[in-house]
């Protein structure tokens, strides 16, 4: 059975007494504090009251300046007179308070209960002292704390942390540093993390310690962590050895605590790892100095303390703080300079604010202080004169600096809370509609998946082929119908699980199913007996062409061949899902608390309507070489605004696949010189165009097809519609993509009015007499709605012919579109988007075995061509097959209208490194960095 928690056991050295900081002192600090605190609370509400009332006797004057006292101390080494300093200089630089400069009064108590005794009874004797800040060690702070309140001077504590300096319920007494309860749940909180689950506690005898080591007893036991031993020291001992080898003969222990302060808690630490105790250790806010290196030195490596200072917390005032000082100093601020700071600038500005130096007003304001923003963040002070709200961080101690162990702090609650230094911003026209890659069929959801979820294969957007990704290689066989896909071994989702062929498998065949309802389900149709499971002809989903023959292996097995099949294994609807995770949570299994990614990031906030936020995954398997550590995208509606955020260096990319520029914008970049350094044009694999109902008169006549197609002025459109933001086209397939026809080749047909004058007469309407009104059909938005109009003024100049608009939202017009609703008009607008850059992409479109679009056309020959060129390895013959599949799609039977190649256009900042566009979306952050900070 382990011992009892000793409150008092010496077991060490008993050391000389010394009434300085000793218990039986603090004790009589304590009993003193109720009886004095209890009148002293009267008085300051009479002070108040006879404030209030204009009686001004024996108050505290400000004289010609603010007087505030600073006492220090020289017993560790530590940076708070630095920060005070700063904090007063900058304030007296711009004012000072109230019109006046702030004096202070420079002491050290050298952590001495006498020694701080007398300077508080020096200190309540002068008049002119409104306020003290200081006295950080507790045991002082608490014998100084009742002088000061029976003087009513306003006293701050930068280091206090017993609960008892404000248990009693004093009036001038305030810190702004939590109380060791706090730090106590703090630690044990990290002992959990650590995997800590049997620990030793070492404390000094001193009611601050004790109160830290029962916290943090309480707590571990909460969290199932034994407390299996405990052993106390008095502050002046330096001899450990017996002590930790009787623990070792008797415990096995995995972890120490150690609640004490300078230097006997370093040279405890020393003697622990002298002694072969090699466990983790964690202290109290005791070892927060320099000097535990400086004592322990190397066996003061990765001991953990909790602080509240975090010099690189997302937000300007703090990194302002770090700069100056640093500046001011030659050397970074520690916590210790920042309490002072916080201290002396919480004190000056309550002076401000309330428009009194009295103490009493100024000790009622900062008792009822909220949402107080400085340096160490954002915190409320509390009527006890506490401040809660106080985030507590953990640092390790590294060849003698500390580092913080964890960046997962409270700065993740808030989308716009970020260290610019390794945060990317990046802005996005609407949230994401699911985290789910296997339903993420708009352009940001797959923006996301593509950082969150690995594909078997990915593309090189340099050059459109398929690279590997999860699978390490693939072999086809059967003539290109069957592939098999070797995955890498080293892949895991976030719990460390392995990412497997059975993932793969299960994710393909819950997409598949009809009731599973993915928007993109068609992707899969190109595996065997996909079309006919979907559409519930086939009931056993094993009969589809996908299998698992061991867990890294995955077979596929096509309907037919599909030379470019590694192509859409990339695709989100292909990609792997933590099946326990998503049959347990179904739906919510995105939700943050429950989402397992196995992608180079992973989430860590979402606000639907604001934004996302991403880390870098450690899991990931290439981790090592993803460089940026965290991505922040933010919805912007408005263009011009997020153009206006990238010049105001809040955004590191514009256009591209995200925000697109403004078109009236455009100019001005091009002619800024320092703008267009930032500015590129790059592809995006859609073609903007319309197509026909063929089954609709008098559309069914190619030759009205042909005419209408030739009368469409496309270089006039993209300058006049779209400012230049295009490429004219007059084929579907959109280059760099394979078997994209080159210009050279005159394919499809281009703006000649004349001939399209000849082709309407043809077909038996000279200069339009006795045509019918056409419909041309588009989804509402004032862009289609301009493109549209713009169109018909055209076809009406050219063949004299008249076009009525019809525009319905997007569920009604896809619907319309696809004929998942009915038929569509004559004519109907039609993006043509690619999911992988192959020619295949587009045709299939336009398939009359599959069209995605719903046209009515029928055409042997080109149906043959598609498949054929899907067929074949050679890639010259598919780049034949695909030419003239354009030709016939785009010229001959003009079912197709292709207006212009969509392009983006990008800014990029300066910083952002080795960044490239994937015209299919889903950008690959994980290859690009930030800039080295010369």
């Amino acid at each position: 059975m382990p011992r009892r928690f000793e409150k008092e056991r010496t077991g060490m050295n008993n050391g000389m007494n010394n009434s300085v900081g000793s218990p039986e002192r603090s004790r009589r600090a304590h009993t003193l504090m109720r009886a004095v605190l209890s009148v002293a609370e009267g008085l300051t509400l009479l002070i108040i009251f006879f404030h209030a009332a204009g009686v001004t006797a024996g108050q505290k004057k400000a004289g010609n300046d603010i007087c505030i006292a600073i006492v220090g101390t020289s017993a560790y080494s530590n940076f708070f007179l630095e920060g005070v300093n700063m904090a007063v200089s900058e304030i007296n630089l711009k004012g000072g308070v109230l019109g006046k400069k702030i004096k202070t009064l420079v002491y050290d108590d050298k952590d001495s209960e006498e020694k701080g005794e007398k300077i508080a009874a020096q200190l309540a004797a002068k008049d002119d002292v409104i306020a003290v800040v200081g006295h950080g060690n507790s045991e002082v702070a608490m014998t100084a704390s009742i002088i000061y309140e029976q003087a009513g001077v306003v006293f701050i504590t930068y280091g206090a942390s017993n609960p008892d300096l404000t248990r009693y319920k004093g009036n001038f007494t305030f810190r702004n540093i939590p109380t060791e309860d706090e730090f106590g749940r703090s630690m044990a909180d990290h002992a959990r993390t650590i995997g800590a689950k049997k620990i030793v506690i070492f404390y000094e005898r001193l009611p601050v310690h004790r109160e830290l080591a029962d916290v943090f007893k309480a707590r571990a036991t909460a969290l199932g962590i034994e407390i299996i031993a405990a052993r106390s020291y008095f502050k002046w001992d330096t001899e450990f050895k017996d002590v930790i080898a009787e623990l070792k003969t008797e415990y096995e222990f995995d972890a120490v605590l150690i609640a004490g302060g300078m230097p006997a808690a370093a040279i405890l630490v020393r003697q622990l790892r002298e002694m072969g105790a090699d466990v983790p250790v964690m202290g109290g806010s005791g070892l927060d100095t320099p000097d535990l290196w400086a004592i322990a030195g190397k066996a003061a490596e990765n001991i953990a303390v909790p602080t509240t200072f975090y010099p690189d917390a997302p937000d300007r005032l703090t990194r302002d703080f770090v700069k100056e000082f640093e500046a001011r100093y030659g050397f970074e601020p520690d916590t210790w300079a920042a309490q002072g700071y916080d201290a002396l600038s919480v004190l000056a500005q309550t002076v401000e604010k309330s428009g009194s130096a009295d103490p009493a007003v100024i000790a009622s304001a900062l008792k009822f202080l909220e949402n107080w923003k400085g340096v160490l963040g954002t915190y409320s002070f509390t009527p006890k004169g506490n401040i809660r709200d106080k985030e507590i961080y953990i640092k390790l101690m590294k060849n003698g600096d500390f580092v913080f162990a964890d960046r997962q702090q409270k700065y993740e609650s808030d989308l716009f809370n970020y260290i610019e230094d390794f945060t990317l911003r990046l802005p996005l026209k609407k949230s994401a509609e699911t985290l789910d890659p296997g339903f993420a069929a708009d352009s940001v959801s797959a923006e996301i998946a593509e950082q969150l979820f690995l594909g078997l294969t990915d593309i090189d957007p340099r050059t459109c082929e398929a690279v590997p990704e999860l699978a390490r290689k693939w072999t086809a066989i059967s003539g290109g119908r069957t592939f098999i896909f070797d995955m890498r071994h080293d892949a895991v989702w976030t719990d460390g699980s392995p990412v497997t062929a059975h993932d793969v498998l299960w994710a393909i065949r819950r997409n598949i199913r009809p009731d599973t309802k993915c928007p993109d389900a068609r992707m899969l149709y190109i595996l065997e007996n996909a079309e006919a499971v979907h559409k519930g002809k086939i009931g056993d989903v094993s009969a589809l062409g996908v299998f698992a023959p061991d867990d890294f292996t995955v077979v596929f097995r096509l309907e037919k061949p599909a030379v470019y099949f590694p192509l859409m294994a990339g695709l989100p609807i292909f990609r792997p899902l933590p099946r326990a995770v998503v049959e347990k949570h179904g739906r919510e299994w995105t939700e943050l608390e429950n989402i397992q990614t196995d992608g180079s990031y992973m989430p860590v906030l979402e606000e639907k309507g604001r934004g996302i936020f991403l880390k870098k995954n450690p899991t990931y398997y290439d981790a090592a070489n993803v460089s940026i550590p965290e991505v922040r995208y933010y919805v912007i509606t408005q263009s011009s605004l997020g153009l206006a955020m990238y010049e105001n260096n809040e955004l590191d990319v514009m256009g591209s696949s995200y925000l697109r520029l403004p078109s009236e914008s455009l100019s001005r970049i091009e002619n800024d010189p320092a703008l267009k350094k930032e500015y590129t044009e790059v592809p995006h694999f859609c073609t903007y165009g319309y197509a026909f109902n063929v089954r609709q008169a008098p559309v069914d006549n190619p030759l009205v097809r042909k005419a209408i197609s030739a009368a469409i002025d496309r270089r006039l459109l993209v300058d006049a519609v779209i400012d230049g933001n295009g490429e004219a086209a007059t084929v579907c397939t959109r280059p760099p993509a394979f078997g994209a026809v080159a210009p050279e080749d005159r394919i499809g047909i281009g703006f000649d009015h004349e001939q399209a004058k000849k082709w309407l007469a043809e077909a038996g309407y000279p200069e339009g007499k006795g045509f019918p009104e056409l419909t041309l059909l588009y989804r509402k938005s004032d862009f289609h709605k301009k493109m549209a109009e713009a169109v018909r003024q055209i076809l009406e100049h050219h063949l004299n012919i008249r076009i009525k608009l019809e525009a319905e939202d997007e569920a009604a017009y896809q619907a319309l579109a696809t004929g998942a609703g009915g038929n569509p008009p004559h004519i109907f607008r039609t993006e043509m988007c690619a999911g992988y850059p192959d020619a295949a992409a587009w045709m299939s479109l336009f398939n009359p075995a599959a069209p995605r679009f719903n046209t009515g056309w029928e055409n042997k020959e080109f149906a043959e061509l598609v498949d054929r060129a899907k067929e074949t390895s050679d890639p010259q013959l598919r780049k034949i097959a695909y030419r003239r599949a354009e030709k016939i799609l785009c010229e001959e039977d003009a079912v197709a209208v292709p207006v212009y190649f969509e392009i983006y256009h990008c800014m990029t900042k300066p910083r952002v490194k080795g960044w490239y566009h994937n015209p299919l979306g889903g950008q690959h952050i994980r290859n690009w960095s930030f800039e080295e900070k010369k």
